[in-house]
């Protein structure tokens, strides 16, 4: 509720009379249970005969709506869960209505057209604005006032200020108006200020009346008595010289008789004032002829607007200005013509104006990825041998030979004639091989050293691929510094918006999802004669499909070799799939590790959990009682079996388990709660591993695992005021390490510490195989991690936390023995270790929704005509038929798939572009729509980062929340972000040091901005390829993160690029149906001195609900602390389950745009009402009139056939054609009401 409204609700509701002495406020109505808010849907008349023409226009003159009488009425009660609030039924002309208003709503609406009255409006107009405006009043009167002051078609405002610099300057006016004008000057909300004036001259121009003489008392009055005053009993009495009568105040009826003058100024919420005039009004409760306020304000305006064009505060000259009588007086002798009240404001009459013949298809763009040559034949040939030539030459290069040197040494090399020989003799080969054995690096090489020394006229070509971008960068550098040349040339990689190979290179490392694109162009890769699969036991999505696909390819391509390369515990597992290949085992080479688990960690350190602590499981009995069962207990009780977990063990059975270590270690145990992460416990190993009795290092990198970013946070607030590892000690340096890091505080974790200090690295599992710290000495594995799971019944991601693999424990214990030998502390028992925990982790594939990977499975030649639960039959590891089954529905219920699981033309752009189905859908209908920029922004921060960091201090995050804030717009996370984007664009242009000043002040990853430039430039580059955006990208020359987007793509793809219900639209399109229902308290109203008010609710008494199940908003949203939407629905990027159920990245939907751009749509009647169904009623929004809600799925039917026609035939200029230019055209009027 605004301003404006709210003083509507606040003047207007009949309560019972209160005392006004009665200063306390107390609750009359008690929290009632939460409800949907029922809203009414209306269109003007304007809007509904330009629907009614264009459906003519199509379905032929005698086109005609179905009426209610069609529907069946459902007498069912099905607004139960509804709370019904203001519904507008359209204007009434109140001056022929001779009946008493009925009911609240009838009231508040002509109070409403009352209110804008006093403002010296017409009655008529009044109405038709509020009807325009969904009765919001205050939209209402700025309409009229721009209407009636004729102040359309300016020019643009030019401030350079912010928006916080501009409220700034308007406190500071606002304060030194209270100080000229004392208590003349009210501030009656932020954006309304009001002056209280004398004006008598203005006055006795409409009343010839005089003041009227005040005798002058012939006799001075007596001075009252001090001490009567005092209430004391005076000792003269009557004698007394001094009064002694009480002065009586006479109530007479003068006050009715006074006038005062009431200056309003009024600021718009987007109000660039001074740079922008106020609206200007003149109130008074003096009658005044018509319109003459509106008169004087004309003029108080003109004087605001020349002010303004200098960026001058208006509000004294303006006060002073109507204060000159003299001005004023020869003003109101010039005539000023006002709008007819016999006029409509939104005039009916439409000329028609004949179109221009333009072409209805556009040419096709080109992209310079469309004008690379392919070599032919003979030249691959001869660049082969330049290659091996120049190879033979710097085999006698000494840093070569001292590089030889160096590999020989790595276990690899003592295999390397064995897995020749594999390869040679077997299409597929497994290699197997422990951290720091050298496969990676030394497999490949074998390979291309073999062909160069055995050249022979044969091409080779090899392809390594890697599951993340960092490996495939550090792995090909290290075997380009290896081979003595630079990155690019016969070694190279290939990663998301980043390549450096080039026509020489014959071995290049790229990430899985590069060699999946490129097999969708390249369905038998022609050129290619190895492919080498590295880290497949890490069983990620992508290299399970491309294990599928190769296994398929291999039937075709007999000269084809693949090598895979994976850790030694499931080697077998690969080995089978593609019938018992051989094995080649490769030895470790790390530094001896030693381990210590829990027990034996608590043993060393004496370390005793406390009773009471946060760490402790609840259990019934005390810890005295717990002690005396321990020391009674038998030595000979039998061990329990190993499949029980140490939680669920009795106090004997912990001691039988645990015969040798100490009663306090297993008090320890047995008290301790295992799904609570410890820091007690790690602060007390941190201490013994730095200040201890043992003989291991006192240097070297202290690297922690703990499971997510809320972990990390907590450690590393209670250790940065510890007073050993705290910041005023000075000895050790706290670094955070997680995804969402910027790469500056990424590269801070790889710097060598100064002399005397010590890093203490606190990562999730990044560091176990991404990252690798080269000083890194201890390890403490606390055990748990987080992993993606998907619940394919409520379509929602969860993260939960688990317990690492044992793959994972010894792939964090290797990383303390990379350059020396190291130490791993486990903060789980060996117990947990041997019997409870999983050898591997749970294949990717059976953890998330399957959506892209089916699109990924169809658009493929070899796969799209077969069936898709078939496909996934012959995977390595079979997903379950439930989440294949929901995952069809999913995509056919988008329009990806049809009900024969065929690709639909959607589908096929859908399974282009490299990102999830809805953000692919979101790019689609910006193209479409004309807002390509702001979309490929956003789907730009969707698909990889959001700009805004995350520090780990809370007093930095509020900041930054408050930050976010500033650019909050249309009640989107997606929106705010582009926003800001736009904004960090303006610096941009100036500098890059103000850009990165920009980011910097506004917490945003400077780096990250840059990648979303790249990004949203190859995007554009998906799009342009398919046809949906029609330019030329050949010969544009750009920058790394230099965004050339708004410019290549022009004014005609972006016209819209500033309609944010445009853009909600849009979002609502791509998120459809990931809605949720805004749910609120039914209103509860307290009393006050002026009567019963409604009271606001608080952001906290706001519910959240899906179809399924109630839902949390994540704290991360600009939505969080808004406690008041103007719809009752959003859409959400995605649902995810860590302690409770959160939905993230979400955007407040109008009512419009979600009938428009969601699913089905059916009209249902109730009672005589008319009302709009969505997800079998789950959806439901009331109509004023049933032809509204046959016009609104009419013209929906005709937008969903246009965007049909439009995806079929990307090249269709549906704007060029008059049928497609009037849909567009209403959908634009209709998404605006």
């Amino acid at each position: 509720m605004n301003c404006e409204e709210s003083i509507n609700a606040a003047d207007f509701l009949l309560r019972e009379n209160v005392s006004a002495k009665v200063s306390t406020i107390t609750t009359i109505a008690k929290p009632s249970p939460l409800k949907q808010e029922l809203r009414c849907l209306m269109l003007n008349d304007d809007i509904k005969e330009e629907i009614l023409n264009t459906l003519k226009s199509i379905h032929g003159p005698d086109f005609k709506l179905n009426t209610i009488d069609d529907y069946e009425d459902n007498k069912s009660f099905l607004l139960k869960k509804y709370s019904v609030g203001l519904v507008v039924k359209g204007g009434c002309d109140y001056s022929q209505n001779k009946d008493t208003p009925q009911g609240d709503e009838e009231r508040l609406r002509k109070f409403a057209v009352m209110r804008l009255q006093s403002y010296g409006f017409h009655e008529s107009h009044s109405i038709e604005a509020l009807e325009y405006c969904e009765y919001s009043v205050e939209n209402a009167l700025y309409l009229l006032y721009l209407k009636y002051m004729n102040v359309y078609g300016k020019e643009p405002i030019k401030c350079t200020l912010t928006e916080s610099e501009l409220l700034e300057m308007r406190d500071d006016e606002g304060s030194s108006m209270e100080s000229i004008y004392d208590k003349g000057f009210k501030k009656k909300s932020q954006g309304v200020w009001i002056i209280t004036c004398k004006l008598d001259y203005l006055f006795y121009i409409f009343h010839n009346k005089k003041a009227a003489k005040v005798d002058k008392p012939t006799k001075k009055p007596k001075e009252k008595c001090k001490n009567f005053l005092r209430g004391i009993p005076c000792k003269f009495g009557n004698k007394c010289r001094y009064s002694h009568t009480v002065d009586v105040i006479e109530n007479g009826d003068d006050h009715l008789n006074s006038h005062y003058f009431e200056l309003e100024f009024r600021f718009h919420p987007d109000s660039k004032y001074p740079y922008e005039p106020p609206l200007i009004f003149l109130k008074s409760n003096v009658c005044l002829p018509p319109l003459t306020s509106l008169h004087i304000c004309k003029r108080l305006y003109q004087e605001a607007q020349t002010l303004a064009a200098d960026g001058i505060p208006s509000v004294y000259s303006v006060t002073e200005l109507l204060k000159s009588e003299e001005e004023i007086k020869e003003h109101l002798k010039t005539e000023i013509e006002f709008l007819d009240p016999r006029e409509k404001l939104f005039s009916r009459n439409v000329v028609e104006v004949k179109r221009k013949v333009l072409p209805k298809y556009y040419l096709k763009g080109e992209t310079n990825r469309d004008n690379k040559r392919q070599l032919t034949a003979d030249e691959i040939l001869k660049e082969d041998q330049r290659i091996v030539n120049e190879f033979q030459q710097k085999i006698l290069n000494p840093k070569y030979q001292k590089m030889i040197t160096s590999r020989k040494k790595l276990p690899a090399w003592n295999f390397r004639k064995d897995i020749l020989n594999s390869i040679q003799q077997s299409q597929v080969a497994v290699v197997s091989g422990e951290t720091g054995c050298g496969k990676s690096t030394q497999v490949p090489q074998f390979i291309l050293d073999e062909w160069i020394s055995q050249y022979n006229n044969k091409h080779l070509e090899i392809v390594c691929t890697q599951p993340r971008r960092i490996s495939a960068i550090g792995v090909a550098e290290r075997v380009a510094d290896e081979r003595v040349e630079k990155i690019g040339a016969t070694v190279g990689y290939q990663i998301r918006l980043e390549s450096k190979i080039s026509s020489c290179t014959r071995l290049t490392f790229c990430t899985t999802g590069i060699l999946l694109r490129r097999l969708e162009g390249e369905p038998t890769l022609p050129n290619v004669t190895h492919i080498i699969v590295d880290e497949v036991h890490e069983r990620s999505e992508e290299s399970d499909f491309l294990l599928l696909i190769l296994k398929d390819l291999l039937s075709v391509r007999s000269d084809l070799k693949v090598i895979l390369m994976s850790a030694t515990v499931n080697a077998g597992l690969f080995s089978e799939y593609f019938g018992d290949i051989p094995i080649i085992n490769i030895p470790g080479r790390t530094f001896p590790v030693e381990q210590y688990f829990l027990e034996d960690i608590l043993e060393e350190t004496g370390y005793i959990l406390e009773d009471g602590s946060k760490y402790c499981r609840r259990i019934k009995s005390d810890s005295e009682y717990i002690e005396m069962l321990m020391a009674e207990s038998e030595l000979g009780i039998n061990k329990p079996r190993d499949n029980i977990k140490d939680e669920n063990l009795s106090v004997q059975e912990v001691l039988a388990r645990y015969h040798g270590y100490s009663l306090k270690t297993c008090k320890n145990i047995f008290l301790m709660d295992t799904n609570n992460i410890n820091n007690d416990l790690i602060e007390n190993v941190l201490t013994w591993i730095v200040s201890g009795n043992h003989e291991y290092p006192r240097t070297g990198t202290i690297l922690i695992f703990l499971p997510g970013i809320g972990e990390i946070t907590a450690l590393y607030e209670h250790l940065i005021v510890h007073e050993t590892f705290g910041r005023r000690n000075g000895k050790y340096i706290i670094l955070p390490l997680h995804s969402s890091l910027t790469n500056e505080e990424q590269a801070a974790i790889f710097t060598n510490p100064k002399y005397g200090e010590r890093k203490i690295v606190i990562s999730t599992n990044l560091a176990e195989t991404s990252i690798t710290i080269d000083d890194c000495v201890f390890v403490i594995d606390s055990g748990r991690m987080k992993e993606k799971h998907f619940d394919a019944n409520r379509n929602m991601e969860s993260l939960e936390t688990v317990w690492v693999t044992q793959a994972n424990a010894l792939q964090r214990k290797g990383r303390a023995g990379r350059v020396m030998s190291g130490v791993c502390i486990h903060l789980y028992t060996k117990h947990r270790f041997t019997h409870n925990m999983l050898s591997q982790p749970i294949p990717e594939i059976h953890r998330i929704p399957l959506e892209q990977l089916i699109l990924n499975i169809k658009v493929l030649q070899r796969f799209y005509d077969r069936n898709v639960a078939e496909v996934f039959g012959s995977f390595i590891e079979p997903p379950s038929k439930e989440n294949i089954f929901s995952a069809v529905k999913r995509l056919e219920s988008v329009g990806a798939l049809d009900k024969d699981e065929n690709l639909t033309a959607l589908g096929h752009h859908l399974a282009v572009l490299p990102v999830d189905v809805r953000i692919g859908k979101l790019m689609l209908y910006g193209a479409i729509f004309g807002c390509i920029d702001a979309a490929l922004t956003m789907a730009a921060c969707l698909s990889y980062k959001n700009p805004f960091v995350s520090p780990f201090d809370k007093r930095l995050a509020n900041e930054v929340d408050r930050k976010k804030i500033t650019f909050s717009a249309g009640f989107s996370d997606q929106i705010t972000v582009l926003m800001a984007y736009k904004k960090f664009l303006t610096f941009s242009k100036k500098s890059a040091s103000a850009a990165r000043n920009f980011a910097k002040e506004n917490y945003l990853s400077y780096k990250t901005l840059l990648t979303i430039a790249d990004i949203k430039y190859q995007f554009l580059e998906l799009l342009v390829d398919i046809g949906f955006v029609p330019i030329n990208l050949c010969g544009n020359r750009r920058k790394t993160g230099q965004d050339i987007v708004p410019d290549v793509t022009g004014p005609e793809f972006n016209n819209n690029g500033e309609n944010l219900r445009l853009l909600a639209s849009v979002l609502c399109a791509a998120l459809y149906p990931n809605v949720v229902k805004i749910l609120t308290p039914s209103k509860k109203y307290i009393q006050s001195a002026v009567g019963a008010v409604p009271k606001e609710n608080e952001a906290k008494d706001i519910k959240f609900a899906t179809p399924k199940e109630m839902v949390f908003m994540h704290r991360s949203s600009v939505n969080f602390t808004v406690n008041s939407f103007p719809s009752p629905y959003m859409v959400y990027l995605e649902k995810v389950r860590t302690s409770k159920v959160f939905f993230r990245d979400c955007t407040m939907m109008p009512l419009v745009p979600l009938v428009l751009f969601s699913g089905d749509v059916d009209i249902v009647v109730q009672n005589g009402s008319t009302f709009l169904s969505l997800e079998d009623g789950w959806i439901l929004i009331q109509v004023d009139e049933h032809r509204v809600a046959e016009m609104i799925k009419m013209i929906r039917t005709e937008l969903y056939n246009l965007l049909e026609a439009k995806i079929k035939d990307p090249l269709l200029n549906i704007q060029h054609n008059d049928l497609g230019d009037r849909v567009i055209s209403i959908i634009l009027k209709l998404i605006q009401t």
